[in-house]
């Protein structure tokens, strides 16, 4: 009986030894665990502030582009501009300044010859 004794003694210790041995595995375990649930935590917050963000932004997309339509259709109910007629009465009229322009500087280049003309004559006396 002394052997029995011993060897179930034996078997105890080894068996407080795991016993031991999962307990230690367990708290491990359990720290994982927690930092874990706190970083699936964090993940969750920063998903629902992204989705936040793309909701708020795919609504200002949506709206502006509602918006953008709204001006579109307002410029096709509009009667058509001709372009080219706008534009080539602008070069009618910057030729015509143009003239103008030119024939001004005529006239006073033509003055200023007779004025220098009268001096240079005044001078010879």
């Amino acid at each position: 009986m002394v052997g029995f004794r011993k060897h179930t003694s034996q078997r105890l210790d080894q068996l407080d030894g795991i016993i031991a041995a999962l307990n230690t595995r367990v708290e491990q375990l359990e720290e994982e665990r927690t930092a874990t649930a706190h970083t699936l935590s964090d993940i969750l917050e920063k998903t629902n502030s992204l989705d936040a963000r793309i909701t708020a932004t795919t609504t200002e997309l949506a709206r502006q582009l509602d918006e953008l339509g709204n001006e579109l259709s307002a410029v096709a109910d509009q009667e058509p501009i001709d372009v080219a007629e706008i534009v080539n009465g602008s070069l009618v009229d910057i030729r015509q300044s143009q003239t103008r322009l030119a024939q001004e500087q005529a006239r006073y280049q033509a003055a200023f010859r007779a004025d220098i003309a009268i001096l240079i004559d005044q001078l010879r006396r």
